[in-house]
């Protein structure tokens, strides 16, 4: 992971597509990692559902087993530096702490006939993403990224962990999402 990191680092206006391609676009974990981490980062707007829309379009092609390939302008956009240099401290950070706290156990819940099933959960979680709602992003995505470096790990203790986080962040999203609709209805009157 400090491997990655420091390519992160010294790459200067990536495109989404050319992060892709520096994590290998073999490793379908490490990628959902990276961009957890990277949309649990305040950005411009549009940022964290471009993010989400990409998270989403990785797990589709690693469930129907198709390579990854980000067409448009999903894959042409360009990264903000200080996101990526902010991203690179917290993926530091977070293989830090996961390193004191982690270890192979309960690895049934790690192996690859749970794949499929992590893929789905992914999903279901990462689609309130693209709803532009504030602050609605970072608690979905720890969770994401508590799976992803646990399933790195072969811990599935850690990938429950991630899931009850996810859950709560994918509750929190859905009540801001609701809110949002009910704020909406009582301006409008109805």
């Amino acid at each position: 992971m400090t491997a990655i990191a420091a390519s992160i680092k010294q790459a200067d206006g990536v495109t989404a597509d050319g992060l892709i391609a520096m994590l290998g676009t073999a490793s379908y974990t490490m990628i959902v990692l990276v961009l957890s981490v990277l949309n649990m980062l305040p950005g411009p707007p549009g940022y964290g559902g471009t993010i989400a829309i990409i998270i989403i379009s990785t797990t589709i092609a690693r469930l129907r087993g198709v390579p990854l390939r980000l067409n448009g302008w999903v894959g042409q956009r360009t990264l903000p530096a200080g996101v990526l240099s902010k991203m690179v401290k917290q993926l530091q950070w977070l293989a830090g702490l996961v390193g004191k706290v982690s270890r192979p156990r309960l690895e049934f819940l790690v192996g690859p006939r749970t794949e499929a099933m992590t893929g789905w959960f992914i999903l279901l979680v990462s689609a309130p993403m693209i709803v532009p709602i504030p602050f609605i992003n970072a608690v979905p995505n720890v969770g994401i990224a508590v799976i992803c470096v646990s399933r790195i790990n072969r811990d599935g203790v850690g990938v429950i962990v991630g899931v009850l986080i996810a859950l709560l962040g994918l509750a929190i999203a859905v009540a801001a999402i609701w809110g949002a609709i009910a704020l909406g209805q009582t301006v409008m009157g109805r």
